[in-house]
């Protein structure tokens, strides 16, 4: 499958009864500044492009930010309520207004901000549902999105960081799901 624009991943996404229903309990949960990001959008984009047929990715990243409540508790609370009243997904519940310390950089200052500064520039995408609309947040472009490849976005192509890369895409095994991937790092 060719995918070139946003119209072809919201054609993707609403002919797909499951993540409609992952978008749909995320809108309902009504967190600040939410987004779905990371593996759920760029696996099912990959797959299209790649002509597979996986199922869904089960694992749910749902993102939001909140700089007044930045207890991890907060987070791990989050995260079972979303497994006990919609258990088809295994979620991730985590507030970006706290994870810059997983990389010590500086804290964000949005959700956006703290998907944009996730490892893989085809990582850094999401997606939320509004209104029965849904909306695309592509912080590095799309063209690797499009393209099937992995770039480490620019901060982990310093030599003290480059092995996070290729150590997540190694252990993820991107290259035998996604044949076709080119991994580049210019």
């Amino acid at each position: 499958m060719i995918i070139t624009s946003e119209a072809d991943i919201a054609k993707l996404i609403e002919s797909d009864p499951w993540m409609m229903k992952v978008l749909r309990a995320a809108e309902n949960f009504d967190l600040p500044d939410w987004w779905i990001g990371a593996g759920f959008l760029r696996s099912k984009i990959w797959d299209a492009i790649e002509g597979k047929h996986t199922g869904p990715t089960k694992d749910v990243d749902l993102v939001y930010f909140n700089a007044t409540e930045t207890a991890p508790e907060t987070d791990w609370a989050y995260d079972e309520k979303m497994k006990h009243d919609f258990p088809f997904a295994e979620w991730e519940v985590r507030n970006q207004a706290r994870m810059h310390y997983v990389d010590d950089f500086s804290p964000y200052t949005s959700t956006a901000d703290g998907i944009s500064h996730w490892v893989e520039t085809a990582t850094c995408v999401a997606v939320k549902l509004h209104t029965g609309k849904l909306t695309f947040l592509f912080c590095h472009g799309t063209d690797d999105l499009y393209g099937l490849i992995a770039r480490p976005i620019p901060i982990f192509k310093q030599p003290e960081l480059i092995e996070v890369f290729y150590n997540r895409v190694s252990s993820k095994r991107w290259q035998e799901k996604w044949p076709h991937l080119r991994i580049e790092t210019t």
